[in-house]
């Protein structure tokens, strides 16, 4: 017995000396809570974001991540003096690393990770896993955060790509050239996604989510509430899980992130929906991105919640009103309301056959009644008044 005591504490001694191992990439897996809140197997039976680019505006994304391997596109450089380069390659004098903080990497896992291993099982799956990311790297030193020139460059550079998509995961003040990359990205029918709120106690500035026809990534908690208040308005605010986010990391690792990641799982959901709907323009993803939400908070679209917490399945699947015919064809305002709106039916201009003009004998015979009627009338009226001046003559 004593021998058989001595067994179990030297195994129990040798267990614990064994260091700690990486975490398995199925309990990686098993972490993503925000895949089952989105329903992502369930929207990903419609479509994978195939055919669809999203640009990453930040400092670059790994493209060696087993969970990214093939997912992730040549880079294109922001040129050095805050111009684009025109060929999209870097200058030199350009850091090279291809992802120095693993910003822009996490939000690569969460719009087109695809897992590893057997049948994809293992790692880390974005909510758009067919999608391609467009990598727009920044000229901005990791200790320093882009300004907003900085995210306009970016912005102008997606532009010149052809990207479907552009998701900015930085929150940064208003700037003219900010203002008109936006107004440039809404021209060229391109969506753009940006973070409005990372950590409940971190302040910042509201820009470029507070433009008109941004999408802002409003982060939810696992039971759907807001965890960053903000002063964008959120007028085109989509709430979407913001906590304990589980993505990607440079050097092939993974992180957990909170608010910042919900821009990424926005941009996934927009590149989802731009893929199921080929033909459609921006402003008629938005609106049914909007038309599709839940409502939360205040009726409405409202300050905290904005339009609503994202509906994924049923922004790909649920069959909309015909909207309204509108002069403009751009992203609509965001004071447009989630909610549906009844439509019109046409009417419809029935025959009444080679002899339906009989049916308007009666009315005519009405009408020329009433004329005789208004004859008569008039004629008794002057008759009368001809009395009364003839009577007061004879009094005077």
């Amino acid at each position: 017995m004593k021998q058989r005591l001595a067994l179990a504490v030297a195994l129990g001694f040798a267990v614990a000396a064994v260091p700690a191992l990486p975490a398995r990439a199925d309990v990686i897996r098993d972490d993503e809570w925000h895949l089952r809140y989105l329903n992502v197997a369930e929207a990903n039976q419609s479509t994978r974001g195939e055919g669809v680019t999203v640009a990453i505006v930040d400092r670059g994304v790994d493209p060696t991540h087993d969970d990214l391997a093939g997912a992730v596109l040549d880079p294109v450089f922001v040129a050095r003096g805050d111009q684009p380069s025109p060929s999209g390659a870097p200058t030199p004098g350009e850091v090279l690393a291809a992802d120095p903080d693993g910003h822009g990497t996490a939000l690569a896992g969460t719009i087109a990770g695809h897992g590893h291993g057997d049948g994809r099982g293992d790692g880390v799956i974005g909510v758009a896993p067919g999608a391609k990311v467009l990598p727009v790297v920044l000229d901005t030193p990791v200790d320093r955060r882009p300004g907003p020139d900085d995210l306009a460059a970016g912005i102008e550079l997606a532009i010149s790509h052809r990207a479907a998509v552009i998701v900015v995961g930085y929150s940064v003040a208003a700037s003219d050239r900010l203002a008109q990359a936006i107004r440039d990205a809404r021209a060229a029918d391109a969506i753009v996604v940006a973070a409005d709120g990372d950590q409940p106690s971190r302040e910042f500035e509201p820009y470029p989510a507070s433009y008109d026809g941004v999408l802002a990534a409003i982060p939810l908690t696992r039971a759907g509430d807001v965890r960053v208040q903000s002063t964008s308005g959120r007028r085109l605010g989509l709430g979407v899980p913001g906590f304990q986010i589980m993505t990607t990391n440079s050097g092939n690792r993974y992180r957990v992130d909170d608010g910042s990641a919900s821009p990424g799982l926005l941009a996934g959901a927009v590149a989802l929906v731009r893929s199921a709907y080929p033909d459609a323009r921006a402003g008629e993803i938005v609106r049914r991105l909007a038309l599709t939400a839940v409502d939360a908070g205040a009726k409405g679209v409202d300050p905290e919640y904005g339009l609503g917490r994202l509906d994924l399945v049923q922004a790909l699947t649920r069959r909309l009103p015909v909207p309204s015919p509108s002069p403009s064809v751009s992203v609509p305002s965001a004071s447009a309301s989630p909610s549906a709106a009844p439509v019109a039916t046409p009417l419809r201009h029935r025959s009444r056959g080679e002899y339906g003009w009989l049916l308007g004998l009666p009315l005519l015979a009405v009408i020329a009644g009433l004329a005789c009627y208004a004859g008569l009338a008039e004629r008794r009226i002057r008759l009368s008044s001809r009395d009364e001046v003839d009577s007061v003559g004879v009094q005077s």
